[in-house]
């Protein structure tokens, strides 16, 4: 089965550039030859959006945002991340949900389970976690279709967890031949590691193909790192996307032995397995995406940055410059403050 798997940067509260963004990819993955395109968590309306959720307008227009992306969706299906409602009573009113797209209609929903509450998370604020889930049959198979933190409680990974369910092991024991996981997973040193030695172990325990795709850019104080994955049942890593840049990479799942991307797979290159960039050449990355989506989300037309020769770091004027071409910047020296001494 070929996955597209569209990883895509996103801003909070921008649902047409999201929505655009988002059917731009999904035409691209389709002329790729994309059997089932997949988007990151939350997609449509940003992640994080926080307290926006208690806003019955910002509601209103993330569900009238699925139903046009859903209208502009033909026979190949389009799952992507975005708000549900809750019927359910009692219970928070909102959802954490994943919605399977396909000839103008939303024909599947599945909703969160494990929802964070530390770090920088609080979804248990906003959002009523999924009591059941069910794989997702589509083409003869059954795909087990998870929302981020559902697929961090694997207990042979983890030497404490902190949920008593595991979504995946529920998902295996009815049948599921195939992990999808929607995921915006924000990046810190090291991340990227830890995200896939973790769905390694995943893939290789149950002994089924995973495919992540994952956020990137930058909102608010987070940054998402990107470096969506595919791999196969062995936990051989198939494709890796790009880090800190949008990627678009169909993949065949089910191609046999430790797989074979799909040539001419689109924006990606097709990193090979586990090359990462040395740890300085994340930072200086990472820095400078996070620099560039503050700059150009919150519309400033120039940015002016003061110089101290004692405590401004050499990389900061340089990754401000690199990232920030398409904004006037100007760097101008600040003169040191001379305190006379008391007498």
């Amino acid at each position: 089965m070929k996955i597209g798997l569209l990883q895509l940067n996103s801003t909070v509260g921008d649902f047409t550039a999201n929505r655009q963004n988002l059917l731009a990819g999904c035409e691209k993955a389709r002329a790729l030859g994309a059997e089932l395109v997949i988007a990151p968590e939350l997609f449509l309306c940003g992640y994080p959006p926080r307290d926006l959720l208690l806003r019955a307008d910002f509601v209103q227009a993330s569900l009238a945002a699925l139903t046009e992306t859903a209208q502009s969706i033909g026979p190949i299906p389009l799952c992507v991340g975005c708000v549900g409602e809750n019927s359910e009573r009692p219970g928070r009113a909102l959802r954490n949900t994943a919605a399977v797209l396909q000839n103008g209609k939303i024909i599947w929903r599945t909703h969160k389970s494990l929802l964070p509450t530390y770090d920088v998370f609080d979804e248990d604020r906003y959002f009523e976690p999924a009591k059941s889930i069910a794989p997702f049959e589509f083409n003869g198979r059954k795909l087990g279709i998870t929302i981020c933190e559902d697929i961090w409680n694997d207990e042979d990974f983890w030497p404490e967890r902190l949920y008593r369910r595991d979504p995946i092991k529920e998902l295996i024991a009815q049948g599921a031949e195939i992990i999808l996981n929607l995921s915006a997973s924000p990046w810190h040193d090291g991340k990227e590691r830890t995200r896939l030695a973790m769905l390694q172990r995943v893939a290789r325990d149950e002994r089924v193909p995973l495919a992540q795709v994952n956020l990137v850019g930058a909102n608010d104080e987070l940054i998402f790192d990107g470096h969506s994955v595919a791999l196969d049942a062995r936990g051989e890593v198939i494709a890796l996307g790009k880090g800190f840049a949008e990627d678009i990479m169909v993949v065949d799942l089910e191609s046999g032995g430790a797989g074979v991307p799909v040539p001419h797979c689109g924006i990606s290159s097709l990193a090979p397995p586990n090359d990462f960039p040395p740890r300085e050449q994340q930072l200086f990355a990472a820095l400078s995406l996070g620099i560039r989506d503050y700059v150009h989300k919150c519309g400033f037309k120039s940015v002016i940055v003061g110089l101290s020769a004692a405590l401004t770091p050499r990389s900061w004027p340089c990754s401000r410059r690199r990232r920030l071409a398409r904004t006037r910047c100007s760097a101008f020296p600040c003169r040191p403050v001379i305190r006379a001494k008391a007498v």
